[in-house]
């Protein structure tokens, strides 16, 4: 791991409107986006979940966990710097994951525009 990977951002003070908003904004710039979902009746395993943007959007409520992280080249097949946003629903049974990944580069304005900065 170089300096830089995995710098977790403070999302603590969006409010959901501006959460989904900014998933919004990242999906628009992104170079890729899935669901997973997790159901412990069937896997351990998370499983690809098939589905639109909208319909994982609408998993997303209060006491979720929501992530901004700048990965570096962490995990990137293709090594590219970038960022993942997403959230993990915590919901029983069956528990719902978004990722959203987007170059570095693109991440500046969308940083600004939503006051995120890097978690001390």
């Amino acid at each position: 791991m170089r300096f830089g990977e995995n710098v977790f951002y403070d999302t603590a003070k969006l409010s959901m409107d501006e959460k989904i908003a900014l998933l919004r904004d990242c999906k628009e710039v992104s170079y890729q986006w899935f669901a997973d979902k997790l159901d412990c009746s069937i896997s351990f395993s998370r499983q690809h979940f098939d589905c639109s943007f909208e319909e994982i959007l609408g998993r997303l409520k209060e006491g979720a966990h929501y992530v901004v992280i700048d990965r570096g080249t962490w995990g990137c097949l293709l090594g590219k710097e970038h960022f993942e946003i997403g959230f993990r629903s915590m919901e029983d049974p069956v528990d719902y994951f978004l990722f959203i990944e987007v170059e570095s580069e693109k991440m500046p304005p969308i940083l600004s525009k939503y006051r995120l900065t890097p978690m001390a």
